[in-house]
């Protein structure tokens, strides 16, 4: 009886100690989501606008069913279709993996993150092989909208698609798109302009 007893107890203090681990790394979680802050990208948007796109981006599109994303180096943000509606630019060649989830789903996401071997790895792979994300180790997560975006981001940017413009050669007005396009084996690329539904950042 006295080792039945033994069990239960070494039983229900295992118990005790795997749920207080749970805890904690639902906490840990929490905690590490409450980092992100959201902020007014028309007051608080402190980065150039002309060298923010330069930090290579992630780009994320897809809901809470799939998901793809990209490192990006284009791209600029500012307002479309009125002075108080602000806006991102992205652009996405139709060769990329993550074209096909821009052009079913309404909304996407801009991410910024510290560690460079995420923007590397993101763009030196495509999510036609492989999902991103978990071999990264980076936990999807999700707006109140069901657009995905990363944890560990620093800074995260959701849009939703307002319009796209399918450029073509045919566009083009200088010799400046001529000459990159020249022999550019992913296509020309289609410019998507989003609105920004909301924004959080880590403060520092």
């Amino acid at each position: 009886m006295k080792h039945i007893h033994t069990i239960l107890a070494l039983s229900l203090l295992m118990l005790g100690c795997t749920g207080g681990e749970k805890e904690q790394q639902q906490t840990t979680a929490m905690d590490n989501n409450k980092e992100l802050q959201a902020f007014d990208v028309q007051k608080d948007f402190a980065d150039n606008g002309f060298s923010f796109f330069t930090k290579n981006l992630i780009l994320c599109c897809g809901d809470t069913t799939e998901q793809n994303a990209m490192t990006i180096g284009w791209g600029a943000i500012g307002n479309y279709l009125g002075h108080d509606r602000p806006a991102v630019t992205v652009y996405v060649a139709p060769a990329r993996y993550t074209y096909e989830f821009m052009e079913r789903h309404p909304r996407f996401t801009i991410m910024e993150f510290d560690d460079p071997e995420v923007w590397k790895y993101l763009g030196r792979n495509s999510g036609r092989d492989r999902d991103k994300a978990a071999a990264l180790g980076l936990k999807v997560l999700y707006t109140e909208h069901g657009t995905p975006y990363y944890e560990g981001a620093r800074t995260v940017i959701e849009c939703e698609t307002m319009t796209a413009w399918h450029q073509t050669e045919a566009d083009f007005r200088s010799d400046t798109p001529r000459q990159l396009y020249d022999g550019f084996e992913a296509g020309v690329h289609t410019v998507y302009i989003g609105e920004v539904l909301a924004a959080w950042k880590i403060e520092n």
